[in-house]
């Protein structure tokens, strides 16, 4: 899977659009992932346009990110995955190497 992050660009709302060095470019709306106390701050809509790009996924200044595989995953997806099925994909890619 293809990490390489390009862009991030906060748009509306908790969404975020993707620009991938491969050219995969989409818009990934994250507001079901943005829980727990390490994301309260990240809610705020001035601090969520804070993130950046930082080894191959987005950071905000408090230190929140998301795994780089796991963003991938969700934004080939098009939607935040829960959790169980999130482990299920990693499981499965790890049986099939």
């Amino acid at each position: 899977m293809n990490t390489d992050l390009k862009t991030a660009e906060p748009m509306d709302g908790m969404r975020v659009r993707l620009v991938y060095r491969d050219g995969f470019d989409t818009v990934l709306d994250l507001a079901p992932a943005l829980h727990g106390p390490i994301f309260e701050p990240v809610l705020d809509p001035d601090f969520f346009r804070q993130l950046q790009v930082e080894s191959d996924t987005i950071r905000w200044p408090n230190g929140a990110d998301i795994d780089p595989d796991v963003l991938r995953l969700w934004a080939e997806k098009g939607k935040v995955l829960g959790q169980a099925e999130t482990d299920a994909f990693f499981a499965s890619a790890q049986v099939a190497a």
